[in-house]
C-alpha cells in the first residue's frame, strides 16, 4: 500500500502553524530517511557478501574433498571457483588476503609435482581466511545497533519535543508520529539487536511510514535467511536435526487430524567409523555427500530428507502406506549401493530402519525407537539391508 513519505506529511501538518516548526520536522525527516537508507544498504551489501563468501568456501571445501589434485585439468577446474571473487559485491570489498590465498592455493595446483598435504593445507587457509571476512561482516552488522538505537531514543524525544510545542493545534500530528515513527523505530532497533545476537525467529513489525517499512522487510529477510541457514546442514546441504524435528511434529499435528498415516525412515551408512579411519575424514565427508544426493533423487518431491547426526539420516513420508514405505527405502538402498568407488575411497552400502505412523507409535519418540530398532536388525542380519513393519509382519529386502 503506497503511504504519503514522513516529510510530506508532517509539512503539510505545520505549514500553517509556524516556519520555525516546518525547519525542525524537515530535519527529523531526513535524518529518519538517512538512517533507513544507511541501515538497509548496509543489510543488503554485508548480506550479500557474507552469502558470496559462504559459496566461496563450499565451493573451495567441495573442490579440495574431490581430491582435485589427481586431476591434470584441476587448475582449469579451479578457475570457476576463483571466478567467483569477481562478483560485483566482492570486488567492492577489501579481499586482498584472500585473493592472495586463492593465488596461493592455484599455485599449488600448478606445482610439478603436485603436493597433496600443501595442497590441502592451502585450501584450508582459504577457508579459514573466507570464515574470518564473514565474521567480521556479521561484526560489522551487530556494531551498527547501538547506534540505530541511539538514533532511535534522539528522534523520539525530538518527536516529544515538536509534539509539546504545537499542543492543541498539533495533536493529532503528535500522535500520528509517535505511533508511525518513533515506536516502529524502537520495535526495529530491538528486533535488529536480537538478529545480530543469533536469534533469527524474531520478527520485525511492518509498520510505520515507507521507509521504516522497507527496513522492516530487510530486517525481517536477513532473519528467514540467517533461519534459513541454521536449519541447514552445511556439508550435505541438506536440512539438519533441527529442521526434521520440526518437520517430523507437523506432520504428526496434520496426520492426527485428518486421520492420514505417514512413514519414518531412519538409515545409516554400513561400518562407516571404519570408512573414515582406512580412507580419512575428506573421503568421509564425499561419501556422506554421495549418498544425501542420491537419498535426495531416490525420494518423493513432497518427501523430506534430512541429515540426522554423523553417518545417519532421516526421511518422513507423508501420506503413504508400508508397501511405499518398503519400495522407497528399497531404492535408496539399491542406489547407495550402485554407487561406484572413488578414487581415494571404497564402496558405501546402507542400512534402513522403518516405521509407520500411527500403527508403530502416536509421537517422535515412539516413531524413532522402532525405526531404530529395526534399523538395529538390518544390522545384525547382515547390513545393506531394508527393514520395515506392518501391523502383522516385519518386511526385509536386502542386495
Amino acid at each position: 500500500m503506497s503511504r504519503i513519505r514522513l516529510r510530506t506529511r508532517v509539512t503539510w501538518l505545520t505549514v500553517g502553524f509556524a516556519a520555525a516548526l516546518l525547519s525542525i520536522t524537515f530535519g527529523l525527516s531526513l535524518r529518519a530517511k538517512q538512517s533507513q537508507e544507511r541501515w538497509t544498504r548496509l543489510i543488503d551489501v554485508e548480506l550479500q557478501t557474507v552469502a558470496a563468501l559462504e559459496e566461496l568456501i563450499r565451493e573451495q571445501n567441495s573442490f579440495t574433498a574431490r581430491a582435485a589434485v589427481s586431476d591434470p585439468r584441476a587448475s582449469e577446474r579451479y578457475g570457476m571457483i576463483e571466478q567467483l571473487l569477481e562478483r560485483p559485491v566482492l570486488r567492492a570489498a577489501d579481499l586482498t588476503e584472500l585473493r592472495s590465498r586463492v593465488e596461493g592455493f592455484r599455485r599449488r595446483l600448478e606445482a610439478r609435482p603436485v603436493n597433496a598435504r600443501l595442497v590441502a593445507a592451502a585450501g584450508r587457509s582459504v577457508v579459514v581466511e573466507g570464515q574470518r571476512l564473514i565474521e567480521e561482516r556479521r561484526g560489522e552488522i551487530a556494531r551498527q545497533i547501538p547506534r540505530l538505537q541511539r538514533e532511535a531514543r534522539s528522534m523520539g524525544l525530538v518527536g516529544l519535543a515538536v509534539a509539546w510545542i504545537v499542543m492543541v493545534l498539533a495533536v493529532a500530528a503528535s500522535r500520528t508520529t509517535k505511533d508511525r515513527v518513533v515506536e516502529p523505530i524502537e520495535a526495529l532497533s530491538a528486533a535488529a539487536k536480537r538478529i545480530g545476537a543469533g536469534d533469527a525467529d524474531v520478527r520485525a513489525p511492518i509498520r510505520g511510514d515507507r521507509e521504516l517499512m522497507e527496513l522492516g522487510i530487510a530486517l525481517n529477510d536477513m532473519a528467514d535467511k540467517l533461519k534459513e541457514r541454521a536449519r541447514t546442514d552445511d556439508l550435505t546441504g541438506m536440512p539438519n536435526f533441527r529442521a526434521f524435528r520440526e518437520r517430523i511434529d507437523a506432520e504428526i499435528e496434520r496426520a492426527s487430524r485428518y486421520q492420514t498415516q505417514f512413514g519414518v525412515l531412519v538409515l545409516d551408512l554400513d561400518r562407516f567409523k571404519n570408512y573414515n579411519d582406512t580412507y580419512g575424514h575428506l573421503a568421509g565427508n564425499d561419501a556422506l555427500q554421495r549418498v544425501a544426493s542420491i537419498i535426495r533423487e531416490a525420494v518423493r518431491a513432497v518427501d523430506f530428507p534430512a541429515r540426522y547426526g554423523g553417518e545417519e539420516f532421516a526421511v518422513v513420508l507423508p501420506q503413504t502406506d508400508i508397501s511405499s514405505i518398503q519400495f522407497v527405502a528399497e531404492r535408496i538402498r539399491s542406489n547407495v549401493e550402485a554407487l561406484p568407488a572413488p578414487r581415494d575411497g571404497a564402496q558405501v552400502t546402507i542400512s534402513i530402519g522403518g516405521a509407520l505412523f500411527p500403527l508403530d507409535g502416536v509421537n517422535a519418540a515412539e516413531l524413532f525407537q522402532l525405526a531404530d530398532e529395526r534399523l538395529y536388525v538390518a544390522k545384525t542380519q547382515g547390513r545393506n539391508r531394508v527393514v520395515v513393519t506392518t501391523p502383522a509382519r516385519v518386511v526385509q529386502s536386502a542386495g
